[in-house]
C-alpha cells in the first residue's frame, strides 16, 4: 500500500492530499490542469519535498516523515534518497540518452538496477526479460536506432521499457502520451493496455484524458484545486452521479465480461455481462478466444433508453435495465444512471425525453447501445 499524508504549498498553489493508495493495478491520478497531479507525483518520487507535517509510506517502509510528524510521534524524521525508494519515472518527453542507441539507453536502467541492488532490498517482483519485453513494446527492430531516428511513439515504447527494466517497485507516468499525434497515442495506449495485463507491477498514471482513464485505470484518484475529491475503484467513480466524471463530455462507464461466442461472417464478438444479460460487440480488433475476459467502455452518448424494446431495428443491443438515478437537469439534458443485471450504465438524455417517456428512479426500461459504439482493448 503507498499511504500518503502530503502537504505542500507552491507559491499560491497548496496541495493538500491524504489517502492510501493499493500497490497493485494502475491507478489514475485524474483532475484538470492545475490539480496538483504532477505535483503530487513528483512528491512521492521524491523530486519535490513536502513540508515537516507530511508522510509518505511504501509497503510499510517509510520514504518521507516530517519534522513535525517525527516529533509528535516521537519517530526518527527520514527522507529516503529517489534511488532507494525504486521508482521508474516517465514523462511526456521520453528523455532518452541522444548519443546512446536503443539498446545501450536499456542497458543504462540495469546497470542503474546493478549499482543499487546492494543498497536496497530486493523485491519478490520476478525481473522482466529483456527480449520478452522488447517483444511486447515492438522494439526489437529498433535496438540499433539512436533517439533522434524514432518516432515520438517509438520514443515513449523505449521510455516504458527502460523505465520497466530498471526494476521499480513502483511504475510512475506523468501524461506520457499527451505529446503523441492521435496515432502514436493509439499505439502506445495498447502497448500499455497489454503491459497492465502482463507485469504485476503497481502505475501510478497522471492524466486528465478521460479516455485514457477509462481504458487503463483500475482506481482513480481525483483531484481538484490541489484536494482529494474521491479515492475510489474505475466501477465506483465513473458511474456516480454526485462527481464531475459523470458529467464529462466523454461520460461513460466500463464493463468487463466474459466472450460467449464469436460471429466470424459478421466479426462480432457475444459477451455475457451477467447471469441473463449479453451485448454484441465489434470483434475485428479485439481478443476473441472462447472465455476470454473483456473490458469495454460504454459512453453514455451511445446509450438510448426505450420503454419497449424494438424489433425492427438497426441497434443490436436492446436490454432490460432499471432507472437507479437522474442528474439535475441542465441546459435540457440530464445524465441517467442505469442497472443492467447490476452493471451500471450512463445515458445521456434530453429533458424532454425524461418528461415524455416519464423517466424516473425505479422505473423499467430497455438501454439501446450500438454494437459499434462499444469499444475494447485491442
Amino acid at each position: 500500500m503507498l499511504n500518503i499524508d502530503i502537504k505542500l504549498q507552491l507559491g499560491d498553489f497548496n496541495l493538500d492530499v491524504s489517502t492510501v493508495i493499493p500497490s497493485t493495478g494502475i491507478t489514475a491520478l485524474f483532475g484538470s490542469s492545475g490539480s496538483g497531479k504532477s505535483s503530487l507525483l513528483n512528491t512521492i518520487a521524491g523530486f519535490q519535498q513536502a513540508d515537516d507535517s507530511s508522510s509518505i509510506q511504501f509497503n510499510d517502509k517509510p520514504w518521507f516523515i516530517g519534522k513535525k510528524v517525527s516529533s509528535d510521534k516521537k519517530l526518527k524524521a527520514i527522507n529516503t534518497p529517489i534511488y532507494k525508494r525504486r521508482v521508474a519515472y516517465v514523462t511526456q518527453s521520453a528523455c532518452l540518452f541522444e548519443h546512446l542507441n536503443v539498446q545501450k539507453n536499456l542497458e543504462y536502467a540495469i546497470k542503474r538496477q546493478r549499482i543499487h541492488s546492494t543498497s536496497v532490498q530486493t523485491s519478490n517482483q520476478p525481473a522482466i526479460s529483456f527480449n520478452e519485453l522488447c517483444d511486447s513494446l515492438k522494439i526489437q527492430t529498433l535496438l540499433h536506432k539512436l533517439p533522434l531516428q524514432l518516432s515520438g511513439g517509438e520514443q515513449q515504447r523505449v521510455a516504458i521499457a527502460r523505465a520497466l527494466l530498471s526494476a521499480p517497485q513502483l511504475v510512475l507516468l506523468d501524461e506520457p502520451l499527451s505529446a503523441l499525434d492521435d496515432s502514436s497515442r493509439e499505439d502506445v495506449l495498447g502497448h500499455l493496455e497489454r503491459l497492465h495485463q502482463t507485469y504485476a507491477l503497481p502505475f501510478l498514471y497522471v492524466t486528465h484524458n478521460l479516455d485514457e482513464l477509462m481504458r487503463l485505470a483500475d482506481r482513480v484518484v481525483l483531484l481538484s484545486e490541489g484536494k482529494l475529491i474521491a479515492n475510489e475503484s474505475i466501477n465506483n467513480i465513473l458511474p456516480a452521479l454526485n462527481l464531475p466524471l459523470s458529467v464529462h463530455q466523454n461520460a461513460g462507464v466500463i464493463i468487463e465480461g466474459t466472450v460467449r461466442d464469436f460471429d466470424p461472417d459478421y466479426q462480432l464478438i457475444k459477451l455475457a455481462i451477467g447471469d441473463s444479460c449479453h451485448l454484441w460487440i465489434n470483434g475485428s480488433q479485439t481478443n476473441a478466444h472462447m472465455g476470454t475476459k473483456i473490458r469495454i467502455r460504454v459512453y453514455a452518448k451511445d446509450v438510448s433508453i426505450t420503454l419497449s424494446p424494438a424489433a425492427d431495428s438497426s441497434i443490436l443491443n436492446i436490454i432490460p435495465a432499471s432507472i437507479e438515478e437522474i442528474a439535475e437537469v441542465k441546459n435540457g439534458q440530464a445524465i441517467v444512471r442505469l442497472n443492467c443485471d447490476n452493471h451500471s450504465l450512463l445515458a445521456r438524455v434530453t429533458a424532454k425525453s425524461i418528461q415524455q417517456l416519464r423517466l424516473a428512479p425505479g422505473v423499467n426500461v430497455f438501454a439501446q447501445i450500438k454494437g459499434i459504439a462499444l469499444l475494447g482493448a485491442a
